[in-house]
């Protein structure tokens, strides 16, 4: 594909196509268990902690003996009167997860500047994501030229994988965002050199560490290459970026061993090594995961397919007209990030005994530059041929666009919908009983219009016994509704006992949640 000029009005057009896609989604959205956690975080409010540990007067989580107003719940997921500060959010994050503090910090700036609504919520992401086009177009041009950059902005603005995350209320566009910049500047430090561009790179190597783990693997891959190929960076200069960096992140790293140590509702659900073949597997399956039109939103398995070979065929045709080229100018940086945010989870799982090497979010720190190699692929052929692998690949992705427009709800939680139904159903008479882990308690809340009583059954925390809590939830009730959404497994004694005491009246299920109708004897009431 020839032809190096700067084509500024198709540039702000795909821009503009990106941002009217991902604010039609944000819009449409719903949150799901991660995204509350993110907001209760952010909020400082720790859920994942252990019952004995909370400490209700710096907003922790705890699990009320009775039924309580849907309002107490959501106060989880606001802002207190004065707002946390950073030391309470950074808090919340040790007690609850494993993640950096960055995001975190940078959600609750944003949500006390804007609001903490659900489109509020998604616009951070959209913001990062956004701000990530710039930087395709930038390392576009330069490993290619002017339609390279083009084709790469145009299939990250509307890849399945880039708009599903792109909204996600979690650290993955800001992630984008910190891995491409830190690409960019590796190579701006490789042609230019100067103290002013090593002092970016340390901060955005930073900034990136203290996002998400998983950078690391795309920051090892800029430091070697930048160690194999230093250009104007002399390997001095590096060490000094290098070691600031380090120093940095150094007070939060300090403190991560600890945290991997702390009890957590949900810190076991990544325990276990993948089988041999399917550990020798992950980096291809998380590889094209950066650029399926199938994933946790769905998607069709044909059109998978037609784009699995555009995709061999687009690669196989640029490595024979051009496999000098695919690695020359700074084009191999590109390879060993995506290597290396893909065989990165591997090498975690195989330390640590875990299975993140299966989940494909874990990966996401390669997708932009999956989408440039991409892009650089298409603009090595002829400008028909181009065109038309394009075109095939826009309409491989569209079924996997449609059902990410036309879900509503996200990883198959249905909280507004499952809310919106018990709503109309109960009364202040009845009972909401919620079997899940607080984030999932707290969405059902969220969307609860209806002021009814609601009761948490968070089995991990082990408060709850049968059939004593029961009789005291169920005392003076005529009715109950039963809800198990996102439980991560945890068995629900609950339900065995009141399908013995009690008569169901109905059972629905939809997508990832389970609403059981009790009508309770006359004895009960």
């Amino acid at each position: 594909m020839k032809g190096r000029h700067r084509p500024l009005g198709p540039v702000l057009l795909v821009f503009a196509l990106a941002a009217l896609l991902r604010i039609v989604l944000a819009a449409r959205e719903d949150l799901w268990a991660d995204e509350l956690f993110s907001l209760a975080v952010a909020t400082g409010h720790s859920l994942e902690h252990p019952a004995a540990t909370a400490m209700p007067a710096l907003g922790d989580f705890v699990e009320p003996a009775g039924a309580v107003s849907p309002l107490v719940f959501r106060r989880y997921l606001e802002h207190d009167a004065p707002p946390a500060g950073p030391a309470r959010v950074i808090r919340a994050g040790l007690l609850s997860d494993t993640s950096p503090p960055l995001y975190y910090l940078a959600l609750s700036a944003w949500t006390r500047a804007i609001g903490t609504g659900d489109f509020e919520l998604h616009g951070l992401s959209v913001a990062w994501s956004l701000a990530t086009l710039p930087l395709i177009w930038l390392l576009g041009h330069r490993l290619g030229g002017a339609p390279e950059a083009l084709i790469g902005c145009a299939l990250f603005a509307v890849a399945p994988v880039s708009l599903y995350y792109s909204v996600e209320a979690r650290m993955y566009a800001m992630l984008w965002f910190c891995s491409a910049l830190a690409a960019w500047l590796t190579l701006r430090l490789h042609d230019r050199g100067g103290t002013g561009t090593l002092a970016l790179w340390t901060l955005a190597s930073a900034a990136g560490l203290l996002t998400h783990y998983f950078f690391a693997f795309v920051w090892a891959a800029c430091v070697a290459w930048l160690v194999l190929r230093p250009g104007r960076c002399s390997r001095p200069r590096l060490a000094a970026g290098l070691a600031l960096a380090l120093l940095a992140i150094g007070p939060w790293y300090l403190q991560v061993p600890g945290s991997l140590g702390h009890w957590r509702i949900t810190g076991h659900w990544l325990d276990g090594l993948p089988p041999p073949a399917r550990l020798l597997s992950a980096p291809l399956t998380l590889g094209w995961g950066l650029l399926s039109s199938r994933g946790v939103w769905g998607g069709a398995k044909a059109a998978d397919a037609v784009a699995a070979g555009v995709v061999a065929a687009t690669g196989l045709a640029w490595a024979i007209r051009g496999r000098h080229e695919m690695l020359d100018g700074g084009r191999d940086l590109l390879w060993l990030w995506v290597i290396a945010a893909c065989t990165g989870p591997v090498a975690f799982d195989l330390l640590r005994g875990t299975s993140t090497s299966l989940i494909g979010r874990y990966a996401l720190a390669g997708m932009p530059a999956g989408m440039l190699l991409i892009a650089l692929a298409l603009g090595s052929l002829p400008v028909r041929m181009a065109i038309g692998a394009l075109c095939v690949l826009l309409a491989a992705w569209a079924p996997g666009l449609r059902t990410i427009f036309g879900s509503g709800m996200r990883a198959g939680e249905p909280y507004r919908q499952v809310a919106t139904e018990v709503g109309a159903w109960a009364t202040p008479d009845d009972l909401v009983l919620v079997h899940a882990i607080p984030s999932g308690v707290l969405g059902i809340s969220r969307y609860l219009d209806a002021d009814v009583p609601v009761a948490a059954w968070v089995g991990q925390l082990g408060r709850r016994r049968v059939p004593e809590d029961l009789n005291a939830l169920l005392e003076g009730r005529a009715r109950v509704a039963l809800i198990r959404i996102h439980d991560v497994g945890e068995p629900a004694p609950e339900e065995a006992w009141l399908r013995s005491h009690a008569d169901l009246v109905r059972e629905e299920r939809r997508a990832g949640a389970a609403v059981l109708y009790f009508a309770l004897p006359s004895t009960r009431r």
